[in-house]
């Protein structure tokens, strides 16, 4: 069947959904009563829902709420539908031999290029943010690029030592911390990190959830009709997308990574979101013990000379962007611009792997691309508030009757609370970010589902290409001189809807 002619509309229709559920969900278990009993599992509470974050409430949380609720099973059944919709559609037979063919591939690097923009900035000694700057319309001469094409070759892009998409899940336990998040954001052919905070500090644990994932992954719903070949294609893509967050100290990492080794994972990010000679020596640690069995993926780059140090030490992958996320204050705190987009653009053509941007970048999907990133890290505007994030399908409910869950960061008071990380006094220490609500639909038209949510980003994607009449990725951040241009207020005004 054509990718690209699947029609949403035939999921709403009782006889293709009982079809479906006969074909998909039945063989798992006797009844739907029983498979939904799944996701109630993933909605129980802390310890209950073990290895699981659960849906937790500490003292630190800034937000009120006027009881807790499950989702009707009504409703649920539509957002199970359309959760079942795309993750076919993500790893429809024609996608799939679209990231086949780019796994073949070689990455290739943003090469440097000319920017009076990014030129004059950078000599000037500005600190400029991606809020600052656009992209505009480019291509009058070249062939008009199809939305549909686009979908169905991904876009993927070599990211590390497979094909995925663009969009990379964070390490945020708020939003990741849980089985049926990771597995699904893996499912969606995406790289997402099995976080190391709050509950998941203990090794055992963050070790129990990767092993859980792995579990999931095996039980999916997309696997059921395949043949031996594509569910083993499948599963060893989904599996290398689960990826162990272990810290930049070598001793405390190589602990922490063989423990998630042991329970199967082959993909690691070295996580630092200070400066300094960790990240390196990390990474050197994990090429001695595992050898290039394993991938690894390692930041917060914060310059040139380290990129290109951890590039040397054998990295896979790097990551730039510290602050700017939507409930971060260490900019605040450290009093540090939030500058990356000046870094993304001085690593292009010194060095030749991929980066991944966090802190902001997925509101600005094109010019973050158009820069040289290969990866957007998204965290709440995927995950949060939906039925994969940590609570499932168990919500905290306000005054006005809307459902949400507490979104707080790896950083937060709530999250040092739950990572142990105390004063005397029960004071938290060294706090760099709030704690607020992910609401279950924070788009009107949205469905609480991971999978629909990362659609939307996907559409960014194409449509970056699409009005810059680009192939793909690559034909897109060759353009010479680049497209990017510094937006004004007004500018930004005119952009949104007014």
């Amino acid at each position: 069947m054509d990718i690209t002619k699947l029609p949403f509309s035939s999921f709403r229709e009782n006889t293709v959904w009982e079809t479906f559920i006969t074909e998909k969900l039945r063989p798992l278990e006797n009844d739907l009563t029983n498979y939904l009993r799944y996701w109630y599992i993933e909605s129980q509470e802390n310890n209950r829902a073990y290895p699981s974050q659960g849906l937790l409430k500490t003292p630190f949380d800034e937000f009120e709420y006027k009881q807790r609720g499950m989702i009707p099973v009504k409703e649920i059944l539509h957002i199970l539908r359309v959760r079942q919709y795309f993750l076919e559609i993500f790893n429809h037979p024609e996608r799939i031999a679209a990231l086949k063919k780019m796994q073949r591939k070689p990455f290739i690097a943003p090469s440097a290029i000319a920017s009076t923009v990014m030129e004059q900035t950078i000599a000037d000694g500005l600190a400029l943010s991606i809020s600052d700057l656009g992209i505009r319309v480019v291509g009058s001469q070249r062939e008009r690029v199809s939305r549909k094409q686009r979908l169905t070759h991904g876009p993927f892009v070599k990211l590390g030592k497979y094909a995925r998409s663009m969009l990379v899940g964070s390490a945020m336990p708020d939003v990741w911390g849980s089985v049926y998040a990771i597995s699904t954001m893996a499912q969606c052919l995406s790289l997402v990190g099995v976080p190391r905070n709050g509950p998941f500090n203990k090794i055992s644990r963050q070790a129990a959830l990767a092993q859980e994932v792995f579990k999931a992954l095996e039980e999916s719903e997309v696997l059921i009709g395949r043949s031996h070949y594509q569910k083993q294609f499948l599963l060893e893509q989904w599996k290398h997308n689960v990826m162990g967050v272990i810290d930049a100290d070598p001793k405390k990492a190589l602990e922490r990574a063989k423990a998630l080794y042991a329970v199967g994972v082959r993909t690691f990010r070295v996580y630092s979101p200070e400066p300094g000679k960790g990240p390196v020596r990390t990474v050197k640690m994990l090429r001695k013990h595992f050898g290039d069995e394993i991938e690894v993926f390692a930041g917060q780059v914060v310059d040139v000379l380290q990129a290109q140090q951890l590039e040397a030490a054998g990295t896979d992958g790097l990551y730039i962007g510290i602050g700017g996320g939507g409930r971060c204050i260490t900019g605040v705190r450290s009093g540090s611009v939030i500058d990356w987009p000046v870094l993304l653009w001085e690593l292009r053509g010194t060095i030749t792997i991929p980066v991944i941007v966090e802190g902001g970048a997925s509101d600005h999907i094109a010019t973050t691309l158009a820069l040289g990133a290969s990866g957007i890290g998204v965290s709440r505007v995927v995950a949060g508030g939906t039925i994969e994030s940590p609570g499932g399908m168990l919500y905290y409910i306000d005054k006005n009757g809307s459902y949400f869950k507490p979104y707080g960061g790896e950083a937060s008071a709530r999250t040092k609370y739950l990572d142990n990380k105390m004063l005397p006094f029960d004071l938290p220490s060294f706090v760099e970010g709030e704690t607020r609500r992910a609401y279950m639909n924070h788009v009107p038209y949205g469905v609480p589902t991971i999978p629909f949510h990362v659609h939307s980003l996907t559409e960014d994607i194409i449509l970056s290409l699409v009005f810059r009449s680009a192939e793909d990725i690559t034909q897109f951040q060759a353009f010479d001189p680049s497209p990017i241009r510094r937006n004004t207020s007004q500018g930004s005004w005119q952009q949104n809807t007014h």
